[in-house]
């Protein structure tokens, strides 16, 4: 018998973006780029994962706002990155290549996201909602202990549209065969790609922070730093 009062139960398909909400992208990065340095003998340092951290997640946030394609996100990060620590004569599209390879055969979580999606799924139908790369979320997810919990997966570079665009959206709800939009809520760490993007699409938002610092926004519904507290969510219309 299930603890939870499943006649309250409020959404029937959770939308969950993967890095940062179920996926260690800190740690998988982390390792990618060592590994991809390592590659092509160049020396790893903190200092210089902290400054390819830093061009990668700006450019992220102009493909979001459509300032840059994802084709030439992928290069231009690491023609920055190498131009500023004096590194030339290197082949951006081999170290691109090395790096998405080496990043698609991680498949680190985030501690007790597995059991939360296990526990998920048994009440709803779960989708990844993700702007990363095909080659790098397909390999990740393919290897993680989620594969068999998750019904499906929707990649912005599949798609052709990105979050927070609604048209990613929209791609989703007519593939899906969604008709009531109210039964379906996304859970994602970013306001600016899964929570605005949520608000575009006209469904419920759910901002999660497992650092606790939670973000004041008028666009967040819900926010929560773990995962049973979605829980209360699901089941409980009061909770806020």
């Amino acid at each position: 018998m299930s603890k939870y009062d499943t006649s309250k139960q409020r959404f029937d398909i959770v939308l969950i973006d993967a890095d940062e909400t179920i996926f260690d992208f800190k740690r998988s990065e982390a390792y990618s780029f060592k590994q991809m340095l390592e590659s092509f003998n160049v020396d790893y340092t903190e200092e210089r994962l902290a400054r390819y951290s830093a061009i990668n997640l700006s450019l992220w946030k102009a493909l979001e706002r459509g300032e840059v394609t994802r084709e030439r996100l992928q290069i231009l990060r690491f023609e920055r990155f190498f131009e500023e620590i004096g590194v030339s004569d290197i082949d951006y599209n081999a170290v691109n290549d090395c790096y998405l390879t080496n990043l698609a055969n991680t498949s680190f979580m985030i501690d007790k996201a597995a059991e939360f999606v296990k526990e998920l799924h048994k009440f709803c139908r779960i989708y990844i909602a993700t702007n990363g790369l095909s080659k790098a979320q397909n390999g990740r997810l393919s290897k993680s202990a989620i594969k068999d919990d998750v019904d499906g997966i929707f990649i912005s570079q599949e798609l052709g549209f990105a979050k927070p665009d609604k048209a990613y959206f929209d791609y989703i709800f007519n593939k899906l065969n969604i008709k009531d939009k109210s039964r379906v809520i996304i859970i994602g760490d970013s306001l600016t790609s899964d929570i605005q993007g949520g608000r575009n699409a006209g469904i419920t938002t759910c901002l999660f922070n497992r650092y606790g610092e939670l973000e004041e926004s008028d666009l967040c519904d819900y926010k929560i730093s773990n995962y049973n507290e979605f829980f209360d969510i699901l089941f409980d219309f009061n909770k806020q």
